[in-house]
């Protein structure tokens, strides 16, 4: 067993170490972008090579290890390999082990399942992408069962052992090439039903609630699985007696296909022609899949197989040495690897282009920082965890930042100030040449970057109608999305607060909706006297997320022009009944004064081709040029319309793209996951009546749109309306009206959160763009735009005036952590309450006050006042949750929510006092609801007791209080 396990990681680790020199050396080229020397690049190389080595000598030793159970410790002789002759006895025994397997399946397997089911809730429940949490539960249930069969071959001696013998028969007649036949039926069979189950799942399951989708999901996995069987336990011996009575006949051919390794060449043949069916059937959706990874995986094996025989003979050779020595030897090796990746990984960009440029760098640090997590915090001092103090679980890039404590929680920007930053809204009086009766319409063009149009210096004719309404408008030259998809985009626009800040309700199913105390451009518009329409063309823009607050009329019905498994792959084209729509709209409405808003959505990906459009060639690139150009015909013919109708000269428009789209830059393709200048730089073209054309440097964002039109609108900036100060952008009419030059330079913040604690914010100004890669991999990137637009060249630590984009980032990103009301929620004196209760969680935290209405409507957003006395401090993580239950259950809605001052920040002898909004739900029943509250972190609760004294007494049950009651109507 030594020789064999020896054998095994020592083959292992020699491929995986020329696999990851493969990699680094695949790398080199995209790697300049950050490090750019010959010595950085080879410390790349070293890097990825022990990373590789280490990861595949730890993977090795565990495959063999397994190899060598399943032969010694189970059943395995039992069913493979199948047909093998076996006299009377032996064949009685191998048809009580199958019994006996076959025994410890049933049970093993729906245990697997309910565990895989109960994994896969917790980590799916969330993805918004069908597709993959439909092929992720698949998989889930695929690996249950696989994991079932292997402890059914294990137990199987033991369960046998206790099993009637069976009746000894004559000797088995042995099918050749049983195991031959069992791979060319049984893989096609599988594949086949688990594509056809997929196929089946998308689509009969989109829409359906996450749950429903993982557990049908996982179900047809399981039956695609077990008709595969039958299909393959039925047709494999036929298929065996033909391929025995060819071997007769061929003899050469006969050695071939009754050789031992027949079986696994044949399964590596037939997934290799199975893999190139799904990749030709599914191109447009495979070649953008990032196959780095897998790739990197079939070469290590390659090698592995081509370095076997020499790992034999060497594992021999050990052999004859002290098992000690062999097994300190491996551990030397181990640790020795870990070093060199530690030495070569965290100097320079080497971890950055790691992550950036290889299959299996980044993957392979997240999982060795974990063994050098000294504070056991999820983040390490090394290899890109970027902890600064790793003897203190409190500090990691991952902390929020107590300000005026004198701690750099956070490890960025030094302690944070309580207040956060602001930006003046620069409101001044609109230009004289604005028509008092003027129109607005506003045009968002789907995943449109912006130096894809002739106005930001295309060669190609991809926009000729924008660029004749650029000739008269302010053209923003650099304008950036705060976030690289329409979900977090569209809210930004609409609301004037960026994306992570906008006021939503989680309660929506799917991604989550605006919150009814969100003020939109639709309602600022509509309160000063226009008409507000919308007309809008995907599933995502669907009402019950109320993104038509504020709005007349509100068409999404173009959403059913639009249909994909997922987001990222939509088929179906929309432009041509967009504006027959918006034509049709100012049929109705154009003699109002109006706002209007026009989603464009075909030039995102799936990109498709149009008859009377140009061709700009076949590559993806050139199908999406195309798109534009389809678009931008079809946003010519509503500026048309405009002009018939007279409209033209007293009508304000706006035109910007969501977010753009990648091409292989950075090595990435489509959107969303990065906050590259190709995902988020992006068109904003103002223009205002009688306004002159020109070209603005000053940095703009979406934030701007909707204090630009407020401004424009006459809304008064002194006193402000209470949503203007929430405002996260500033007025551009200053600039469109040429009351300043246009040319100042200004900071710009982006955000971007998503699934499995990634992180990352960015700063962009004329000059500079710096992204802060919070984690998983903590880094800074540091791009001269002006010098280098396509940010090939990190030149983060270099000298220069990025230094002070990045200062103003790190402040930035601590101040954004504290909550608005921070500031007016922490008190030393005990505050007033109407209705003054007492109930403790744990020794650290009283509820000395709940203050909510009596009465509500469903429907309505009712706000709650909460007043606690901290009298300990809590570790982080702790919230507050407030379930709004009716007896008996028939309703029931959430204000769960993190205080205004946070819990980990909480000091004995201080009050916190503050309002939160909870929406209730259209769909409630009336009734009188009950209010429940306590502190909860994970699954945990904090013990709650009512006390004696101090308030009225209230009932705890569970761990949870009840705090108020509210009776609600329909």
């Amino acid at each position: 067993m030594r020789t064999v396990l020896t054998a095994g990681a020592v083959t292992a680790a020699v491929a995986g170490a020329a696999a990851g020199a493969i990699d680094g050396l695949w790398a080199w080229g995209p790697a300049s972008q950050f490090v750019p020397d010959g010595a950085g690049k080879l410390r790349l190389v070293a890097y990825l090579a022990a990373a590789y080595a280490l990861a595949a000598l730890v993977i090795g030793v565990a495959l063999t290890a397994v190899g060598v159970f399943l032969a010694r410790a189970t059943r395995l002789d039992a069913v493979w390999p199948p047909g093998a002759p076996r006299d009377g006895d032996a064949d009685a025994d191998a048809r009580r082990a199958r019994v006996a397997i076959v025994v410890a399946f049933v049970p093993l397997v729906a245990l697997a399942l309910l565990v895989a089911h109960a994994g896969a809730v917790a980590s799916l429940a969330r993805r918004k992408h069908t597709g993959l949490v439909i092929v992720s539960a698949m998989a889930s249930a695929l690996g249950a069962v696989g994991a079932a069969g292997l402890l059914a071959l294990a137990l199987g001696r033991p369960v046998a052992a206790v099993l009637p013998g069976a009746r000894r028969g004559p000797p088995r007649a042995p099918v050749p090439l049983a195991g031959l036949a069992l791979v060319l039926v049984g893989l096609p069979a599988a594949g086949l039903a688990l594509g056809a189950a997929y196929l089946g799942a998308i689509d009969q399951l989109t829409g359906r609630k996450p749950g429903a989708v993982i557990a049908w999901a996982m179900i047809a996995a399981v039956g695609a699985l077990a008709a595969a069987a039958l299909v393959t336990a039925v047709l494999h011996r036929p298929l065996a007696r033909r391929l025995g009575a060819l071997a007769d006949r061929r003899p050469g051919l006969g050695r071939v296909l009754a050789g031992p390794r027949a079986p696994w060449r044949a399964a590596v043949a037939v997934t290799a022609l199975g893999g190139a069916v799904v990749v030709v059937a599914a191109w447009a959706t495979v070649r953008v899949l990032p196959w780095r990874g897998p790739a990197i995986v079939l070469i290590a094996l390659a090698l592995a197989s081509g370095f076997a025989p020499a790992g034999r003979r060497l594992a021999a050779r050990l052999a004859r040495r002290h098992a000690g020595a062999v097994v300190g030897g491996g551990a030397v090796t181990a640790f020795a690897l870990a070093v060199v990746m530690i030495v070569a990984g965290d100097r320079g960009g080497v971890i950055k282009a790691a992550v950036g440029y290889s299959g299996l760098g980044g993957p392979i640090a997240q999982t060795v920082r974990r063994a050098f997590d000294f504070d056991r915090d999820g983040y390490a001092r090394y290899l890109g965890g970027g902890d600064c103090d790793d003897g203190d679980p409190a500090i990691h890039p991952g902390a929020r930042d107590i300000p005026g404590d004198g701690v750099d929680q956070n490890c960025a920007g030094g302690d944070a100030r309580l207040s956060r930053r602001t930006e003046d809204t620069a409101f001044v009086p609109p230009p004289a040449t604005l028509p008092p009766d003027f129109n607005v319409v506003m045009i968002t063009i789907d995943t449109l970057r912006a130096d894809h149009l002739g106005m930001y210096g295309y060669a190609r004719d991809t926009s000729p109608s924008l660029d004749a309404l650029a000739a008269e408008a302010t053209v923003f030259a650099h304008a950036w999305a705060h976030a690289p998809s329409t979900r977090y985009s569209i809210p930004a626009i609409l609301t004037g607060r960026l994306p992570l800040d906008v006021d939503y309700d989680f309660g929506v199913g799917g991604w989550p909706g605006l919150s009814p105390k969100a003020t939109t451009i639709a309602e600022v518009l509509q309160d000063r006297g226009l008409r507000t329409g919308a007309i809008l063309n995907y599933h995502y823009f669907d009402a019950h997320r109320r993104m038509n607050q504020g709005f007349d009329t509100y068409d999404n019905e173009n959403k059913r022009l639009h249909q994909g498994s997922d987001p990222a792959h939509t088929r179906g084209s929309s432009s041509p009944q967009q504006t027959d729509k918006a034509i049709a709209w100012l049929d109705e409405h154009g003699a109002d004064r109006f706002f209007l808003w026009v989603h464009y959505y075909d030039p995102h990906h799936e990109y498709e081709r149009h008859d009377g459009v140009p061709s700009f060639g076949d590559e993806p690139v050139d199908v999406y040029d195309h798109e534009i150009r389809w678009t931008d015909g079809h946003i010519g013919r509503l500026f048309d319309d405009l002009r018939r109708r007279g409209l033209w000269d007293r009508t304000v428009i706006v035109v910007t793209g969501d977010h753009g789209e990648g091409f292989g830059e950075h090595g990435i393709d489509l959107h969303g996951y990065h906050l590259y200048a190709a995902q988020t730089k992006v068109p904003l073209i103002i223009r205002v009546p009688g306004q002159p054309g020109r070209v603005a440097t000053t940095p703009a964002g979406h934030v701007d749109v909707l204090p630009t039109l407020a401004n424009l609108a006459g809304v008064p900036a002194s006193p402000p309306p209470p949503w203007l100060t929430r405002v996260m952008g500033r007025s551009l009419v200053d600039i469109l009206s040429g009351q300043v030059p246009g040319d100042a330079d200004r900071v710009v913040f982006q955000q971007l959160s998503y699934e499995n604690n990634n992180e990352m914010r960015a700063a962009v100004s004329q000059r500079c763009h710096v992204i802060y890669n919070v984690s998983p991999h903590t880094s800074w990137e540091v791009y001269r735009i002006d010098l280098d637009p396509g940010e090939t060249r990190d030149v983060e630590g270099a000298p220069g005036p990025c230094a002070e984009v990045r200062d103003e980032l790190a402040r930035w990103h601590d101040a954004s952590q504290i909550p608005e009301d921070a500031a007016e929620a922490v008190t030393t004196e005990r505050p007033v309450v109407a209705r003054p209760i007492a109930v403790e969680f744990g020794d650290e935290v009283r509820l000395i006050g709940v203050d909510a209405p009596a009465t509500a409507k469903a429907g309505d957003t009712i706000d709650v006042t909460w007043t606690f006395e901290a009298r300990g401090r809590l570790d982080g993580g702790w919230k507050v949750f407030a379930h709004v239950e009716q007896p008996g259950g028939r309703g029931r809605f959430s204000g769960d929510h993190e205080p205004a001052w946070p819990l980990a920040w909480w000091r004995a002898g201080t009050f916190v006092h503050y309002t939160r909004s909870i929406t209730i739900p259209r769909a409630t029943p009336a009734g009188t609801y009950t209010v429940w509250a306590g502190l909860w972190k994970g699954k945990q609760r904090r013990p709650a007791r009512a006390t004696p004294t101090g308030g009225a007494a209230v009932e705890v049950v569970d761990d949870r209080a009840a705090v108020a009651t509210i009776e609600v109507t329909r």
